[in-house]
């Protein structure tokens, strides 16, 4: 297909591992400071956002942007020479508590598919080997069977692990599939499969898969345990979202840091107060610039995230990523719930934020930030009642704003449970 489309996706890939593999060529510094200079340099001439800022000096001349600044002035971020232009929406992540939606120009889909390829390669999965994805799909929606098939894709809704039986039988499959495996998708899904096999005393099953990649969530200690103790593989870490895209992705482990995709992305690491760059090492907030999305340029977004980097062989390494602060809840059974669910929140555009809270068994809070009134909330906790439990106690308090915590980070699932 990318044959047909002139070679895009593979012109995309071939240029994002040159960068990413050479980082001292001088060819290489001269074309990322270049794709720098283009999109700030289309920036401020297409769009009303930006067109302030065209005696800009350097890049530290642009505000700091986030969630909220991009939906409260959505037109203005549009690129004027782009309307009309085939775009693809996206809804971003509700985790947050912020949902919105952005557009990406289809060189952007191209880009944020060759960064697929190239970093899926990475962690050793090929495209084309038959992938288990673990993502939330009730929220998603998933594709077609037809495109799953041609993809080699299996998809698996992290809320259908409830059930022991559909752990076993992806178990089972991975007992009796002779083709090669991959698995991709959220820790915490993951994490569930591995403990089963500590209930059951399962054996370990080496050489199964070839690759596993997780998402969306810090992977912690006792999941790349486990991974290595029932399936003898190291587990890979990625960090990305969906506004822009795989942002970094783990070398070896978390010790070993995550390469920065400098080739797709300007990333800064800034003073969580003052919003000045950093020493090397030093922990701020993670600030993106997106190189490539030029239908919606998003420069110097704080993605609500905090970490660090530091300098290796010329490769910029994240050495240090905190995600969102949350608390674990448990839905009317008693059984935890996963924290994606706040991505349900994705298809209520109107919220500013939206914060969830565990008050008591089986009881929660939903504080929600927005302008008017909600006119879909009693559909926004039909919803929820899915994952809670229909015998879930469900309330709404309206504010006027979520706070946030000494971090500078959002808290967006509470345990008010005193048990």
């Amino acid at each position: 297909m990318d044959k047909v489309k002139k070679g895009k996706v593979k012109n995309h890939y071939q240029d994002i591992k040159y960068i990413i593999e050479n980082p001292l060529h001088p060819k290489v510094m001269a074309k990322k400071d270049d794709s720098l200079i283009n999109i700030l340099d289309h920036a401020v001439h297409s769009t009303d956002f930006y067109k302030k800022y065209r005696e800009y000096s350097s890049i530290h001349d642009f505000p700091i942007i986030d969630k909220n600044i991009i939906r409260d002035q959505f037109n203005s971020f549009q690129a004027a020479s782009y309307i009309g232009e085939p775009k693809q929406e996206v809804f971003t992540s509700g985790s947050t508590g912020t949902p919105f939606r952005l557009f990406h120009d289809m060189s952007k889909r191209d880009r944020n598919t060759a960064d697929n390829i190239y970093f899926s390669e990475r962690g050793g999965y090929t495209l084309g080997n038959e992938l288990t994805y673990f993502r939330l799909w009730k929220t998603y929606g998933k594709k077609s069977f037809l495109t799953n098939k041609i993809k080699n894709i299996i998809p698996v809704d992290v809320f259908s692990l409830k059930e022991n039986h559909v752990i076993e039988d992806i178990l089972d499959k991975l007992r009796k599939n002779k083709s090669t495996m991959s698995w991709l998708g959220y820790v915490s899904a993951i994490e569930k499969i591995c403990r089963y096999m500590d209930e059951k005393n399962s054996s370990p099953l080496p050489g199964k898969l070839v690759s596993v990649i997780t998402i969306s969530e810090k992977l912690n200690d006792y999941t790349r345990d486990a991974m290595k103790k029932y399936f003898g593989i190291n587990p890979i870490s990625r960090y990305s979202n969906t506004e822009n895209g795989i942002i970094a992705q783990e070398i070896h482990t978390e010790e070993d840091g995550f390469i920065i995709n400098t080739a797709s992305y300007y990333v800064e690491i800034l003073d969580i107060e003052t919003n000045t760059p950093v020493e090397n090492g030093a922990i701020g907030k993670i600030v993106v610039t997106d190189l490539y999305n030029y239908c919606m340029p998003v420069i110097r977004y704080d993605t609500g995230d905090i970490g660090a980097k530091h300098m290796i062989d010329g490769k910029e390494i994240l050495c240090r990523i905190e995600g969102r602060k949350m608390d674990v809840l448990t839905d009317t059974k008693g059984e935890a719930i996963y924290s994606n669910i706040m991505y349900v929140a994705n298809h209520y555009q109107e919220l500013k934020q939206c914060q969830l809270i565990q008050k008591d068994h089986g009881v929660y809070l939903f504080k929600i930030n927005i302008e008017g009134v909600f006119q879909r909330e009693v559909e926004f906790i039909k919803k929820y009642r899915d994952f809670l439990g229909a015998d879930a106690t469900i309330s709404v308090e309206y504010v006027d704003e979520i706070p946030l915590l000494d971090s500078g980070k959002r808290r967006f699932m509470v345990n008010e449970m005193k048990n």
